[in-house]
């Protein structure tokens, strides 16, 4: 797998100087070319997704440049990826891209959940051969950037095994897993403090609420339901999808834990749980015989289990 590194920060300060034309065609020839494939499918622009481009540079963005270049993030987004690439290469045969893409963008400041709720990070890994990562200079970018990538990586993989549905008709136990297991690969390379704080920071009583209120509807499918449990409420007036009740990111720290008690449960580990199937995992949490309809077991530990009708 080549790793093709789109370095639109470095762009952003070497091209200060030229014509706006010239800026323009510079995106456009080396930045939008590259991700040409993606962005038809995506039906979006950067911009539109919070990256800076050539024509929205300011004195904000570039001493968030000047932060993220000391702290060499792209060296380090590199890195990451080829020690990521390295493990799965160790552990199974994994259907890696011929050339990952790899476009790393400064926020243009204007989303307020990535600025906000996402602590500066906004990422894209979901279709195989290209990543999209746009960051601010957050403490927790800077601390935590390999986790954010290696998490991404695992989506382009995941997704090569197990494809999105062309009809977006996902269902909420599958999203789950989706997040789930880039999350536990995150923490396998790089340790559970370094995954995301709504993934780890739910706990206790909060924890408890969100797996009772997602758990009893993974088999509702819909791309906006399925939105709806993992990303929780505050996206939910953007993104026109029902309120549940739920703190942000609930479905990443419910996901992630099913992972987890997934592992613990068959004993296999991340690896060989990427190359299985989501209906395997679903079924392996569920017990075989049910006395009620949508119903959850939880026990007095973090781990529980999956109860539904047959």
């Amino acid at each position: 797998m080549k790793i093709e590194i789109c370095n639109t920060l470095s762009l952003l300060l070497k091209s200060s100087d030229l014509s706006p034309q010239a800026r323009e065609t510079i995106w456009q020839e080396r930045i939008v070319a590259s991700f040409k494939p993606m962005l038809q499918m995506l039906h979006m622009d950067f911009s539109a997704m919070g990256a800076c481009d050539l024509s929205t540079s300011s004195d904000e963005t570039e001493t968030a440049l000047d932060v993220l270049k000391k702290h060499q993030i792209v060296e380090r987004i590199q890195t990451a990826l080829e020690k990521a690439f390295r493990i799965l290469q160790k552990h199974g045969d994994f259907p890696f891209p011929e050339t990952l893409k790899v476009g790393v963008f400064v926020s243009n400041g204007k989303n307020v959940f990535h600025e906000k709720l996402n602590h500066g990070f906004s990422g894209f890994g979901g279709i195989p051969g290209f990543i999209v990562l746009i960051l601010s200079p957050t403490e927790y970018v800077l601390k935590n950037i390999e986790a954010l990538v290696v998490h991404e990586f695992h989506h382009n993989i995941r997704n090569a095994i197990e494809p999105w549905p062309k009809d977006m008709n996902i269902s909420v136990g599958e999203y789950l897993l989706v997040e789930g297991m880039a999350e536990a690969f995150a923490a396998e390379l790089y340790g559970e403090e370094s995954v995301g704080p709504q993934t780890i920071g739910l706990v206790g009583a909060e924890l408890e609420k969100a797996k009772q209120t997602i758990l009893p509807h993974i088999e509702e499918r819909g791309f906006q339901t399925a939105q709806s449990y993992l990303f929780g409420d505050a996206f939910a007036d953007t993104f026109g999808y029902p309120k549940r009740g739920l703190p942000h990111g609930s479905g990443y720290a419910v996901g992630y834990r099913l992972v987890k008690d997934y592992l613990a449960k068959t004993g296999k580990n991340i690896f060989a749980a990427t190359q299985e199937s989501s209906e395997q995992i679903l079924n392996e949490m569920a017990p075989p015989v049910q006395k009620s309809p949508s119903s959850i077991s939880i026990s007095d530990s973090d781990s529980f289990s999956i109860c539904k009708s047959q």
